[in-house]
């Protein structure tokens, strides 16, 4: 009966990996083309990788014998893939051919099984009822595997806590790689269960599978709540409709004197999480005052006029020479922007630059 339940939540696992994977490949915002491939190869990797565990949990191996050893290398490439896509999705550095590098371990790993998946049928049979435990070089290659994860793992857990924790992106990207590292946990443990040769048919499947089950469920459960590159872009609130009655013009100015005020003086812009109902009790005003004020009055949404003091704030950093060692996604945080790819929108679509070619003209 466990063993049903977990084939059903492997192949569960296979469709949503594979169904993301396609949306990230269709993505409606161009700056989110690299990050988007990164992480759809990475779900690719975890659906095979899923998928071969599903065959030894049914105990299909010796019936589809070019199943062996073929997903050993993979897990060389997860590490690299992982990191690369938080630095596309985190860091204003672009990603250069010299990233290419962090996949040499996986090509000369995959390079070395060349002679052996070009084996027939027949001869990965043999091999297979010939297996007596694991020979040493699959533990030695199973644990530098394991390091090089880790390596990885550690490296992508620093350059996420290197970014402020001012926008709820970053805290589900943390709290994401908190389960991608119970995750990693678990394959060590599948490895450990391997390598002692754990004698209960499934088990160690069962342990491997789970792991990467609860990064694909985790990764579409963080894709719903946040634009992590696949999500399509929101629509912007529509107009209220107001009242026959309009504001006073002396009321009317004094509201907006007062917002003026409040958005330079205390700038609540700053925060990434503000909304229509914060920023009117800060000012004293009903939300339906505010909003008909700025839509009417200052010519834009909410979401506009908030972008317009963060796009001058982040604007005066970039020229700032006191802040030119910090990043430009750091700064675009500290301004009030929730995510690289709304801050890149918002700040070429208003400058006609990108922040990258506005910090350069500057200098």
């Amino acid at each position: 009966m466990l063993t049903s339940i977990l084939s059903w939540l492997f192949l569960a696992a296979i469709a949503q990996a594979l169904c993301l994977s396609a949306a990230l490949l269709t993505p409606r915002q161009p700056e989110m083309r690299k990050a988007n491939r990164l992480l759809s190869a990475l779900l690719l990797i975890f659906s095979a990788i899923i998928g071969h565990a599903w065959l030894g949990l049914n105990h299909l191996y010796r019936d589809y014998p070019h199943s062996a050893l073929a997903i050993v290398t993979l897990g060389l490439a997860v590490g690299p893939l992982l990191y690369l896509y938080l630095h596309a999705m985190l860091s204003d550095q672009p990603l250069g051919r010299r990233a290419l590098l962090h996949f040499v371990p996986f090509g000369v790993a995959t390079l070395a099984m060349v002679p052996f998946y070009l084996r027939s049928a027949e001869e990965k049979l043999a091999w297979m009822r010939a297996w007596d435990g694991w020979p040493w070089y699959l533990a030695l290659a199973a644990v530098a595997k394991l390091l090089i994860l880790m390596v990885y793992l550690r490296a992508s857990y620093q350059l996420i806590q290197r970014v402020p924790a001012g926008s709820e992106l970053v805290h589900d990207l943390r709290r994401l790689m908190r389960v991608w590292l119970f995750s990693a946990a678990l394959s060590v443990v599948a490895v450990a269960m391997a390598a002692i040769n754990v004698e209960r048919p499934g088990a160690i499947e069962a342990v491997d599978g789970g792991a990467l089950i609860l990064f694909v469920f985790a990764t579409a459960y963080t894709a719903m709540r946040l634009p992590l590159g696949y999500r399509p872009q929101t629509l912007p609130p529509p107009k209220p409709r107001y009242a026959d009655k309009q504001l006073p013009t002396a009321e009317r100015d004094a509201f907006l004197a007062r917002l003026t005020t409040c958005m330079e003086q205390d700038q609540p812009y700053r925060n990434g999480e503000l909304k229509l109902e914060d920023l009117a009790a800060q000012v004293a005003m009903t939300p339906h005052e505010l909003s008909q004020l700025i839509n009417q009055h200052c010519g834009a949404n909410f979401a506009d006029f908030l972008n317009r003091y963060r796009i001058e704030a982040l604007k005066t950093a970039l020229h700032d020479p006191q802040q030119a060692s910090t990043s430009i996604l750091d700064l675009a945080m500290l301004a009030g922007f929730n995510s690289k790819s709304a801050m890149n929108r918002a700040f070429k679509k208003s400058t006609g630059l990108t922040p990258g070619e506005f910090r350069n003209q500057a200098a």
